[in-house]
């Protein structure tokens, strides 16, 4: 069973990711009006200022691997698992595992802005091209 230090630990590393998922659709969304206005300048700050929020996603990432890593066997897993986007059995982790939800549906759209972004920047060259 996790305690409620952990599961907190844990929901607040989410909720950093969320914050820095939000920053990186809405620089998305501005570095696509600065790529139709044809901005040079305007882009190469963007791409920047959407790096680091992509590193911070990293490193709440690799802070949430690590926390999964220092727990006993099964905690540990429990953790992996609800992370993972598996429902916890009964009310244990359920703040989490809405937070990671929301992450999630926030990641598909993030990333729906991306390849858009990627198409329009690079045509038949993006890297979402297949």
């Amino acid at each position: 069973m996790l305690s409620k230090q952990e599961l907190d630990a844990a929901l607040a590393a989410e909720r950093a990711m969320y914050r820095a998922l939000s920053e990186v659709q809405d620089i998305t969304r501005e570095l696509l009006d600065a790529v139709d206005r044809q901005d040079q300048v305007s882009v190469r700050l963007f791409l920047s200022m959407r790096q680091e929020q992509i590193n911070q996603l990293r490193d709440q990432k690799e802070l949430l691997k690590k926390q999964c890593g220092g727990l006993p066997k099964e905690e540990g897993n429990l953790l992996r698992q609800i992370l993972s986007g598996k429902k916890p059995a009964g009310v244990e982790g359920e703040a989490l595992s809405l937070q990671v939800e929301r992450n999630r549906a926030l990641l598909e759209r993030t990333l729906q802005a991306d390849k858009a972004l990627s198409r329009r920047l690079a045509g038949r060259e993006s890297f979402y091209q297949s």
